[in-house]
């Protein structure tokens, strides 16, 4: 039987990773960043934005700090009036567990493509810990939980069962490498370590050598089997005990966890407290704890909540570029594309409002309130699809960033709520050996997807031949809606000009030329009645008809309907000259140079068609 093997992504900055990806901390930008965890219970049931950043109590605890603030002497567990007067400039912010919880979820969701199953959570005996409803328990609490080294808290480890896995991507060390990649892509800073159980290799990872930052130390890989050994270098703090008795333990010298396997078991167990199963069982090199499967989510989300309300397009255009990037990554890592993406720009809510009283004459209110139902404020709104479904980060930026240029906010916003549905499969395209270039298999699909943003999803599409009698009704315009459309559009044209090119061979040999129009107009121009040498009428201009050739005959065509056609179609080779010779100026685009010896005059060869109904004649096109 294999040795299960876990891998541990220990995420230590994450707190202040969220906050920064909202936007810049302070006004200056550089300011040192101090972060309090849970808190606003009206937030996590419903997140809607603040429209102001609200004042932090003096008396709360910080429970995150990044590196600038540590070099100022700021440690989690200080209070925020102690902090201050530490460091004047010191930035705090305040992050939900709810933002927490979908944080690590997508880092369980980018993991799942080198493993069998990522956790969020322990579980114990088949049961989850207390973690698993921290949602709805007290939030001081919570508070404390989130401060303790271990528990339920800190909420910063994503695990991941690599057993019998490893192998396919080149061992161990390359696989923590492609984790490490993946887990930078989404913009977090991670400390990685592999070992038999999950919490041998979260203690490997937040205490082991590479956690301190310096020296280039690998993430540490535990063999198989000596779990123990791996974790005696490893200061007291990395067992699973209180922090008053890790305090009392370092008090006593006892300052690794190898200098305390070798004390006793009976003195050692009266003094670790709740935690003393635990803590023997680590001690041995055993850690039976299962992991609770994390569930991926079908829809995948991405909501940013800014702290400073931001009214500029190139601020926007930034936070989209994070957020696409994102959803990039935890598409690759499931196989697949997304076919739409879904924006909701929260609007600062009194703003809004103000603005919008002015602007209720010309029915702009109605706009901008669309998510006024929901309790979530004045936002708005807009969806961009893509023709073909897309997974790159760059693809899925372009029509965001073609659909943002031309939109005007109606107030400063206050968040960013995205959301990828329509996934489906990604395509896989087959490597081609035998050529040195090879086409973007994407770069079509990005390319309709853009036009889409930027002129309407109605403009872009398709050709596809129809079954008709009349040419004006033998292709239209259909929607670029995947592959299967295309594939059979294409397939359609191809069928089409194979039967064009029989026709014109049994007509008179392949020189001949084609049976129908190679440009139609967009609406039939009158001519009157014609015949050879009559004089007609065009854009204004006056040209003779040289020469007719008829074409086709249709005879009460969509009978069905009140308006029949009879119809008999002709070639007709219009021609405009002066006596001189002299060409006269052309103001028709289609017009060319005659053929088999025709006047030097303007000239073109039109398609015409003659009602039988009244015998008036109509200019529906141009041939080539």
């Amino acid at each position: 039987m294999a040795v299960r093997r876990i891998v541990a992504i220990v995420l230590p900055q994450l707190a202040c990773e969220l906050v920064k990806q909202r936007g810049p901390v302070s006004p200056s930008g550089k300011a040192p960043l101090a972060v309090i965890l849970g808190g606003e219970e009206d937030r996590r049931a419903a997140p809607a934005p603040r429209p102001e950043r609200e004042p932090q109590a003096p008396a709360a605890v910080i429970d995150v700090v990044d590196d600038e603030a540590r070099r100022y002497g700021v440690r989690p567990g200080q209070k925020v009036v102690e902090a201050a007067a530490l460091v004047a400039h010191l930035a705090i912010h305040r992050v939900t567990f709810a933002e927490i919880d979908a944080a690590l979820g997508r880092v369980a969701e980018v993991a799942l493509g080198l493993g069998a199953t990522a956790a969020i959570q322990l579980g114990e005996q088949g049961a989850p810990r207390a973690g698993a409803a921290r949602a709805s328990r007290a939030p001081e609490r919570a508070a404390s939980e989130a401060r303790s080294p271990w528990g339920d808290g800190p909420y910063d480890t994503v695990w991941l069962d690599i057993t019998g896995a490893s192998h396919l991507v080149g061992g161990e060390e390359a696989l923590l490498g492609e984790l490490g990649e993946r887990v930078a892509a989404l913009g977090h800073r991670a400390r990685l370590a592999i070992a038999d159980g999950p919490r041998l290799a979260q203690a490997l990872a937040r205490f082991g050598a590479h956690a301190d930052g310096g020296g280039g130390a690998e993430a540490p890989i535990a063999p198989p089997g000596k779990g123990a050994q791996a974790i005696g270098p490893l200061p007291v703090q990395a067992l699973p005990v209180e922090r008053e008795v890790a305090s009392f333990l370092v008090r006593l010298g006892v300052l690794r966890v190898e200098d305390l396997a070798r004390l006793p078991r009976a003195q050692v167990a009266a003094r670790l407290g709740p935690r003393t199963a635990d803590v023997m069982e680590l001690l041995a090199g055993r850690d039976p704890v299962p992991l609770l499967p994390f569930e991926v989510p079908r829809l995948l989300e991405e909501e940013v909540l800014f702290d400073e309300p931001i009214e500029s397009a190139e601020s926007l255009l930034f936070v989209l570029r994070g957020m696409t990037s994102r959803i990039a990554s935890r598409l690759a890592a499931r196989g697949e594309a997304c076919g739409r993406l879904n924006v909701a720009i929260a609007y600062d809510r009194s703003i809004a409002r103000l603005r919008l009283g002015e602007r209720e004459d010309d029915g702009a209110a109605a706009a901008l309130l669309e998510l006024e139902d929901d309790g979530r404020g004045p936002s708005l709104r807009f969806h961009v699809d893509m023709p073909v479904p897309l997974s790159d980060a760059s693809d899925l930026l372009r029509p965001l960033k073609a659909r943002l240029e031309r939109i005007e906010l109606a107030a400063p916003a206050v968040g960013v709520h995205v959301i990828a549905s329509r996934i489906a499969r990604a395509r896989r395209v087959q490597l081609d050996l035998s050529r040195d270039r090879s086409a973007d298999p994407d770069s079509l699909p990005a390319l309709l997807a853009e036009l889409s943003a930027e002129i309407g999803q109605e403009r872009v599409g398709i050709l596809e031949i129809a079954d008709a009698h009349r040419p004006e009704a033998r292709s239209r315009l259909v929607p670029a809606s995947g592959e299967a459309a295309m594939t059979r559009a294409s397939a359609a044209a191809r069928a089409r000009a194979a039967a064009d090119r029989g026709a014109a061979e049994q007509a008179g040999g392949a020189d001949a030329p084609a049976l129908e129009p190679a440009r139609l107009l967009a609406q039939p121009i009158p001519l009157g009645r014609v015949g050879r040498g009559a004089i007609v009428a065009v854009d204004r201009h006056l040209y003779a008809i040289e020469r007719l050739s008829f074409v086709m005959r249709i005879d009460a065509v969509e009978w069905w309907t009140p308006t029949p056609a009879s119809r008999d179609y002709a070639r007709a080779w219009l021609v405009s000259g002066s006596p001189s010779g002299k060409a006269a100026p052309a103001r028709l685009g289609e017009l060319r140079p005659p053929r088999d010896g025709a006047s030097a005059s303007s000239c073109g060869e039109a398609w015409i068609y003659v009602d039988r109904a009244t015998g008036e004649a109509f200019l529906q096109g141009w041939c080539e």
